[in-house]
C-alpha cells in the first residue's frame, strides 16, 4: 500500500503546489495511517478533518515532502503514534484536543479496544494550510480540484470500511465528487444535542459518516451518534 500511495499521490501534490500563490507561509499535509491499520482483522476507519494549523515544514519542494529525512510529510516514522506521544505534552497536549478526544472515543467503541491510534488513519480535506486558522477561500479554491483527487486516491488505497468527516459540511463537495458528481442521499440521520446532525451514506462498499467539528460540542452525545452510524 505504501508504495502505491506514494506513486499515486506524489504527482498530484506536485501539480497542486505549482498552483498555490500565497504571501503567507504555507504548510503541506499528507494523510497518516497507524502501524496496525492494514491488519486483516481491523475494521479500517479513516477520520477526516478540515485542515491542519501548520505542519512539519514550510517547504514546497516535492522531493523534500516525499523524501527520506525528517522534513518529509509522507510515511513519517512517528505517524499517528505522535497522538499518543503528545498526551500531556506542555506545548501541544492531545488530551486537550476535542478533535482527537472524539476520534479516540469513537474508535474505541467501534473497534472495541483501547489501543486505537495504531489502528486508524487520518487525513484532511485541504492539504495546504497556513500556520494558524483554516485556509481562506482563495487558498481553498487554488487546491480544491487536487484535494478531491488526493482524497479519492487515499480512499481507494486505504480501502476503509468507514470514512468519518468531522468537517461541519465542508465535505459536501468532496462527497459529491466521490459519488460521481451527484449529491448522495443519506441512509440514516441522527440528531444530537438538540441542534446538530450526523449522517451516514453508502457509496460502493464504504460507509461515509458526516458530522460537526468536535470543538465546543457535547462529546458523549457526539460520539454516540457517530458510533450508531458506523454499523
Amino acid at each position: 500500500m505504501r508504495d502505491k500511495l506514494e506513486k499515486s499521490l506524489k504527482p498530484i501534490y506536485k501539480e497542486l503546489l505549482s498552483k498555490i500563490e500565497s504571501e503567507k507561509k504555507i504548510y503541506t499535509f499528507c494523510a497518516q495511517w497507524g502501524k496496525k491499520f492494514t491488519d486483516r482483522n481491523n475494521d479500517r476507519i479513516l477520520f477526516v478533518g478540515k485542515a491542519t494549523n501548520g505542519w512539519i515544514t514550510e517547504s514546497t519542494d516535492i522531493e523534500v515532502l516525499f523524501g527520506k529525512d525528517n522534513k518529509r510529510i509522507f510515511d513519517r516514522d512517528d505517524q499517528m503514534q505522535w497522538v499518543n506521544n503528545l498526551k500531556g505534552d506542555e506545548k501541544y497536549n492531545t488530551n486537550n484536543s476535542a478533535f482527537w478526544r472524539i476520534i479516540i472515543k469513537t474508535a474505541e467503541k467501534t473497534l472495541d479496544t483501547k489501543d486505537v491510534i495504531p489502528r486508524i488513519a487520518w487525513s484532511n480535506l485541504y492539504k495546504v494550510s497556513y500556520h494558524k486558522g483554516n485556509p481562506d477561500s482563495k487558498l481553498k479554491t487554488q487546491q480544491k480540484k487536487y484535494c478531491k483527487q488526493i482524497l479519492e486516491k487515499e480512499i481507494e488505497l486505504f480501502s476503509p470500511k468507514f470514512v468519518v468527516f468531522l468537517t461541519s459540511s465542508w465535505e459536501k463537495v468532496f462527497l459529491k465528487h466521490l459519488n460521481n458528481g451527484t449529491d448522495p442521499i443519506p441512509i440514516k440521520t441522527i440528531k444530537w444535542s438538540d441542534k446538530y446532525y450526523s449522517k451516514s451514506y453508502k457509496i460502493g462498499n464504504i460507509t461515509y459518516v458526516t458530522s460537526q467539528h468536535p470543538q465546543g460540542k457535547n462529546e458523549e452525545e457526539h460520539s454516540k451518534a457517530l458510533t450508531e452510524l458506523m454499523i
